[in-house]
């Protein structure tokens, strides 16, 4: 019984988690948790079906929480609530994040710049551990 309570269930990366690592590198101050929430599903001759759905949930200080979801049909991310309910977002986590970001108020790291006028370029040892969205 005790090896049972030991095994830790695995689960592989998905979209999800590129989103919430794509959120967690833009858009740093969005609290963002990941969460398995209840669906139901009607099927024909069975009646309501049951089922746990991950969604991620977003929010950024007062603004009320949303979630978004993965839809598997349009390979996109989905708001699952909100005033944006049931509209798709970029299939790129890194282009999802930002516009999550934006959607909530919060600030979203600026895109990497492409040779500013009178920018220094990192140096190569910094240059490779920079995240930057695009």
């Amino acid at each position: 019984m005790m090896a049972e309570l030991d095994v830790l269930k695995v689960e592989p990366f998905g979209p999800l988690d590129a989103l919430y690592a794509a959120v967690r590198r833009c858009a740093p101050q969005v609290a963002v948790t990941r969460a398995r929430v209840p669906e139901q599903y009607s099927i024909p001759k069975l009646g309501t079906v049951g089922a746990l759905g991950m969604r991620l949930h977003v929010s950024y200080r007062d603004r009320p929480a949303r979630r978004i979801r993965w839809d598997e049909g349009a390979e996109t991310y989905v708001w699952a609530s909100g005033p944006d309910y049931q509209v798709q977002l970029p299939a790129d986590p890194e282009q999802a994040a930002l516009r999550v970001g934006r959607a909530l108020g919060a600030p979203v790291s600026p895109a990497p710049s492409r040779g500013r006028a009178g920018a220094a370029p990192l140096p190569p040892s910094r240059a490779s551990r920079v995240w930057a969205c695009p």
